[in-house]
């Protein structure tokens, strides 16, 4: 996959644009990016999905981009499949553009669109002005095809990256996962901790999670981690490790039958099921027992 970003000077080849702001990369924008892969493959065009960065709010509200599903970097794994993912600056004179400039210049010129796939609510352009009817009007006068997917709903209500937010941070990861299409998930550098949890015999890998990325709340998960390319079984905690008077927000994950050094390396945490809230514990005694019996319970989802 090419990945382009951090400039607005690129030309692509003749290819099937996916339109979207794909924050959380959902059951919905999967279906667009299917039809755009399948266009693609039919009729030898390149399938080139394209979004913004930073996130509009922080250049249209001046805040930053807090609680957002999947960062950059985290897109560019999700959208491996696809030919083309450009993050176009999203800046004020980005912001200022006509639907109809917006349209001419970056999506004909630039991208080179033969085909473009969107969402049926899909607006853009300067005040988001623009809407699928100012696409299906300017299709002629610039040579595209305009495919558009109706939203998709999940126990007749529309699946959308605002739903999935509120359950990632009510803790209902089961349910935010299906709505996914796939495990929510973190993926950070494995940094050195206190080393607490080797010495209590359940060493784990540590990331300090991204200030805009949204987290379950704080807790125990049944969990998956990928390192190295391979997907290991887990368990995760979420929080400041209150027992042990912790302070900074940790992602610790504890692997099962893995004792390697990873310190450094980039991995992916997937949530499965929350397990428990965030205590604090009376003794370290107490809090080995409780972390035993988290793996036992783990173990038993496993085999089940």
């Amino acid at each position: 996959m090419e990945y382009i970003k951090d400039t607005k000077e690129f030309t692509s080849p003749p290819s099937v644009v996916v339109l979207g702001n794909f924050d959380g990369i959902h059951i919905g924008h999967r279906k667009l990016i299917c039809k755009a892969l399948e266009l693609s493959r039919e009729l030898g065009l390149k399938s080139l999905v394209l979004t913004f960065d930073p996130h509009p709010s922080f250049v249209l509200a001046n805040k930053e981009p807090v609680d957002l599903i999947y960062l950059s970097c985290e897109k560019e794994r999700l959208l491996s499949n696809i030919d083309i993912f450009v993050e176009y600056p999203y800046d004020l004179v980005t912001a200022k553009m006509t639907p109809e400039d917006f349209i001419e210049k970056v999506i004909c010129k630039q991208l080179n669109a033969k085909f473009i796939v969107v969402g049926n609510d899909y607006r853009f352009g300067h005040e988001r002005k623009g809407d699928i009817n100012l696409l299906k009007k300017l299709s002629s006068n610039y040579g595209y095809e305009l495919i558009t997917i109706p939203k998709i709903a999940y126990n007749n209500d529309i699946v959308s990256s605002t739903w999935i937010r509120k359950e990632i941070k009510q803790g209902n990861i089961e349910l935010a996962n299906k709505l996914l299409g796939e495990n929510f998930s973190i993926t950070g550098k494995v940094v050195e901790g206190k080393k607490n949890g080797r010495k209590f015999g359940f060493p784990t890998a540590n990331i300090i999670p991204h200030r805009y990325k949204i987290l379950p709340p704080n807790g125990v998960y049944y969990s998956n981690i990928s390192v190295n390319g391979k997907k290991y079984d887990s368990i995760t905690n979420v929080g400041v490790n209150p027992t042990l008077n912790g302070q900074k927000k940790v992602v610790e994950t504890h692997i099962l039958g893995f004792d390697e050094d990873i310190y450094g390396q980039v991995v992916v945490v997937e949530f499965i099921q929350f397990i428990r809230k965030e205590k604090k514990f009376n003794s370290i005694e107490e809090l080995k027992k409780e972390v035993s019996s988290n793996i036992e319970y783990v173990t038993s989802l496993i085999n089940e």
